[in-house]
């Protein structure tokens, strides 16, 4: 299978790093990637691969059907950059200034903008059908992802795949996980409501800031009491706001924080009992308060077959494969593993000098990117059962 792939795959390597350096010099934020998305849209016309109307935005979605029955396997792709400013100096540096693809998110774009151009040139590799997913705005909640999953991206789709780059991974080494690869990210807000006065007559006021110290003490407590402790979570009061001067009762105080779990249960179940607890503390006090939840991206859950077909091809090619644990970031992939099977690993791509995501140095070693090539070529032979 190795010498089949690099046989196929090796004669792409140069439009490949063509693609990424257009795209990585002409960033564009999320939910505005208006010329990465005509440019996505104009090389896939050139492939003859079909591009399908019925999605909003930026995001595009091709669809190469093959000369054989088989079944529906997608890609996805985020396409969106980060409001940061560059200071990598490479000649292909960002041409805007304060964005930067600071993630990586060009070359997992230019990475399936190749495999298309790849399987529009050998048809006869091509089981079923192909979508290409080219998603807007990973980067900016609520994300591109669930905005094409409602309008039905996934509906026909049978497996799903992705690829996340790692500056920080070394190059040649595949990190896959089964279950949990990313957390569910949520919020609460809480709104506490009492009665301001002067602090001479507490006795005519009702004081919210001692009821929010309250509130954020037994919020803390959430998780050792209403939660395994073999599940991994986090639950944090991140901000108290109330009051204005020392003499002054306020009339109301603010407070708010995160939650993140890899169970999407277990995240329903601790917003329903931390609205449980603010209302319970409020009313003690005689306060009221208004709870706001929030769940930004679920948790992505990688499906065991979909997984494996990652680990043989790893093998298959050779490279170092890594069994890696979750991750507390967010992912909204999540939204495609709440559909259909799937499973997204990581490609290390780290220079001599590695430096993190999101950040103004951040820099790939360009060989990943043929690394990452081979391995969704692959992803699609084992899925498809051609290997």
């Amino acid at each position: 299978m190795k010498s089949v792939i690099k046989n196929i795959t090796d004669g792409y390597l140069a439009v490949q790093q063509e693609y990424f350096k257009y795209l990585h010099a002409h960033p564009e934020l999320s939910f505005k990637e208006y010329k990465t998305s005509a440019y996505i849209r104009a090389k896939l016309q050139e492939m003859h691969i079909e591009v399908l109307d019925g999605f909003s935005g930026t995001s595009v979605v091709g669809l190469l059907q093959g000369a054989s029955d088989g079944p529906v396997i997608a890609f996805r792709a985020d396409i969106d950059a980060l409001p940061i400013q560059e200071n990598t100096g490479l000649s292909y540096q960002s041409v805007h200034d304060g964005v930067m693809h600071a993630c990586g998110h060009d070359a997992h774009t230019a990475t399936l903008l190749t495999l298309a151009k790849v399987l529009s040139e050998h048809r006869e590799l091509v089981k079923g059908r192909v979508k290409f997913i080219f998603q807007s705005a990973e980067e900016k909640l609520p994300g591109g992802g669930k905005t094409l999953c409602e309008e039905g991206v996934m509906q026909d789709v049978d497996a799903v795949f992705a690829y996340h780059c790692s500056s920080m991974v070394p190059l040649g080494t595949i990190a896959t996980t089964v279950g949990a690869t990313s957390a569910s990210v949520a919020k609460y807000d809480v709104v506490i409501h009492g009665k301001g006065g002067h602090i001479c007559n507490p006795d005519q006021a009702m004081n919210p800031v001692p009821v929010a110290c309250t509130m954020a003490t037994t919020i803390n407590q959430l998780l050792s009491e209403k939660a395994s402790p073999l599940e991994k979570a986090v639950v944090t009061v991140s901000y108290i706001h109330g009051g204005q001067r020392e003499n002054i009762i306020a009339s109301e105080a603010t407070l708010g924080g995160s939650i993140r779990t890899f169970n999407n249960d277990l995240t329903a179940h601790l917003f329903q009992k931390l609205r449980d607890v603010c209302n319970g503390v409020c009313m003690a006090y005689g306060c009221t308060c208004d709870v706001t939840t929030t769940i930004g991206y679920p948790a992505a859950i990688n499906t065991k077959k979909e997984t494996e077909y990652i680990n043989q091809a790893i093998d298959a090619l050779g490279y170092e494969r890594w069994t890696t644990e979750p991750a507390m970031n967010g992912e909204d992939f999540s939204y495609y593993l709440m559909e259909k099977p799937g499973s997204m690993c990581y490609v290390g791509m780290a220079i001599e000098n590695p430096q993190p995501h999101h950040n103004g140095n951040f820099q790939l070693n360009l060989d990943g990117l043929q690394v990452a090539l081979e391995l969704e070529l692959a992803i699609y032979l084992k899925a498809t059962e051609q290997y």
